[in-house]
């Protein structure tokens, strides 16, 4: 079964089954306001970001800066309010996710396309008062930038190992102005032979400098653990402000140091690390 089809027939079954029960008087399309909250340390989670980092692969620095930029979105379609404290909310959440290098070569600056990543998931989201609960199924494939292919005079077939559909489930408890996060996966099906188990947890505090609480401090990480890796984690950590009121869609700058098993390209599972600066946004 083809990425398409498994979300076609996910979508359809959830609609009829809507429609079946009766309960569409209780169901608002296309909210404002998404149930789920993105992760904004999860390096594919479906956003817009802007990050400029200083790398190292493993304990060795490199002689370039890592730019990333992200175009993505997580958009909530349907929320089923079965009551007003149990709701039931059923989105999409797309990325494309691209990495350039800049670099000093003979006096001049040297920009290089060296990969994207395309994510497109159907996210259903179940809230039962402070906990959350989302089942996720998502397909992310992995590309060479051009400058890549022609620096490096890649001239034939390259094996991608890092295209794959995967299912995961992630809860979210709420507790005061933290919000912890816990999650296990399973690949379905890849273009290379793949370990299926990840793991995740994490945790988001948000700490309001103002009355209006349009000021925010932030501090979290976000964590994954891939049997693929052999477990070993991928940490981020990120530490900044958070620009505008909970109830609307704001923006995140932050610190962030990021540790472990790189989380995308067909270079995933190569040990990185970065540290630098980045600006997270969800637009929808």
């Amino acid at each position: 079964m083809t990425p398409n089809t498994m979300f076609k027939s996910l979508f359809i079954g959830i609609l009829s089954f809507i429609s079946l029960t009766g309960f569409s008087q209780k169901i608002d399309f296309f909210p404002q306001q998404n149930l789920w909250k993105t992760l904004s340390l999860d390096p594919i989670a479906g956003q817009s970001f802007v990050q400029m980092l200083n790398a190292w692969e493993g304990s060795k620095p490199t002689d370039y800066i890592n730019a990333g930029f992200s175009f993505g979105f997580q958009k909530s379609i349907i929320i089923w309010n079965i009551s007003e404290n149990n709701k039931i909310d059923i989105g999409m959440e797309g990325g494309a996710i691209t990495q350039f290098e800049w670099s000093m070569k003979d006096g001049y600056l040297q920009t290089d396309y060296m990969s994207t990543d395309f994510i497109i998931g159907m996210p259903v989201v179940w809230q039962m008062k402070n906990l959350q609960l989302r089942f996720r199924l998502y397909h992310l494939s992995s590309h060479m930038g051009d400058d890549y292919i022609f620096r490096d005079s890649i001239t034939s077939y390259y094996r991608n190992n890092n295209t794959y559909e995967q299912l995961d489930l992630t809860a979210a408890y709420l507790y005061e102005n933290f919000r912890f996060i816990l999650g296990v996966g399973t690949v379905l099906s890849s273009s290379a032979p793949r370990k299926p188990l990840v793991f995740n947890w994490g945790l988001d505090y948000l700490l309001p400098l103002n009355k209006k609480e349009t000021l925010n401090y932030y501090a979290g990480f976000y964590a994954n653990s891939k049997q693929d890796n052999n477990y070993i984690p991928a940490i981020n950590l990120g530490l900044g402000l958070k620009i505008g009121s909970y109830d609307r869609r704001g923006a995140k700058l932050l610190i962030t140091y990021f540790n472990g098993p790189l989380p995308y390209s067909v270079f995933s599972g190569e040990m990185v690390q970065w540290l630098g600066i980045a600006v997270y946004i969800n637009p929808f």
